[in-house]
């Protein structure tokens, strides 16, 4: 099974985001390499069932062509969405060309949605069965909607790990003081590179004042 990225974001169209690791290194790993890592992602993410997966596969192998085209649309979706958040978290306005991107999956996305009523009460969901290889991006581009017109927008952040890591999650801790995106992973870096920075000043130090004696 191909690996997925972490679900870190707090919400589904910011982990679509992060689908590059790290986003701001020439050599980034792209997780939507091809149409089957989106399903895949799509199914990780739990923005499809892992049917509706199958199916969506299946039906690629014979339209390769149209699945490559949705991919592509995939791909533009997620590189629009990083500086409109991005943006919207400093304050500021969005990009007209990446808004426009989101604009145009809207109307694709909106005829495919439905609310549904069962005992607990009323729900979305998105139509089960369709044939359509972009039902992936139906519920990015809904979730983008929603986190772009509801907010919080001041919560989202951007992780500055290594100062090349770039994915953005919702900081939904009681006093907003989440920095990274996962403890474990850029929390530790920087937490091993002070470390060392510690470690290395006194050296660095005898070193100079050895140069100076001399």
């Amino acid at each position: 099974m191909t690996e997925m990225p972490n679900l870190i974001g707090g919400v589904l169209c910011l982990d679509f985001v992060n689908t590059v690791d790290p986003r701001h290194e020439p050599g980034r790993r792209e997780y939507l390499d091809d149409y089957a890592a989106l399903v895949a992602w799509g199914v990780h993410a739990g923005a499809i069932e892992t049917s509706q997966g199958e199916r969506l596969r299946e039906a690629a192998a014979g339209v390769p062509a149209e699945a490559e085209h949705v991919l592509s649309r995939a791909i533009r979706l997620r590189e629009a969405l990083y500086p409109l958040f991005s943006r919207a978290a400093r304050g500021q306005p969005p990009g007209p060309d990446d808004l426009g991107v989101l604009q145009a999956e809207l109307p694709r996305a909106l005829p495919h949605l439905r609310v549904t009523w069962s005992p607990p009460g009323y729900a979305r969901e998105w139509e089960r069965g369709s044939p359509a290889l972009d039902q992936v991006l139906w519920p990015v581009a809904w979730s983008a909607a929603e986190l772009l017109v509801e907010g919080p927008l001041e919560r989202i952040r951007e992780c500055p790990g290594q100062d090349t890591c770039g994915w953005l999650f919702l900081d939904l801790s009681k006093n907003a003081s989440r920095r990274w995106c996962d403890m474990r992973v850029c929390g530790n870096r920087a937490k091993a590179r002070r470390h060392y920075e510690r470690t290395l000043a006194p050296a660095n130090r005898s070193r100079s004042r050895a140069a100076s004696a001399v």
